[in-house]
């Protein structure tokens, strides 16, 4: 295995919570992380307490 090849690191796709109501979709479907990375979903909340993923920020792990 090359360098190059040990430096890769395995990727996991993790989907975006679903929306409250079916007939409003999210912007955002799903995301890709490497091992050591998370995912903070962000949310627009409307009037009507309907609440939809518009956005997301890939942050690294914790060390807890």
């Amino acid at each position: 295995m090359s360098q190059k090849d040990e430096n890769i690191k395995e990727k996991r796709v993790v989907q975006a919570p679903q929306a409250g109501n079916p007939s409003m979709p999210n912007s955002v479907l799903s995301v890709e992380l490497s091992d050591d990375e998370e995912v903070e979903w962000q949310w627009t909340h409307f009037p009507d307490g309907q609440s939809i993923v518009t956005g997301y920020k890939i942050v690294k792990k914790r060390g807890d």
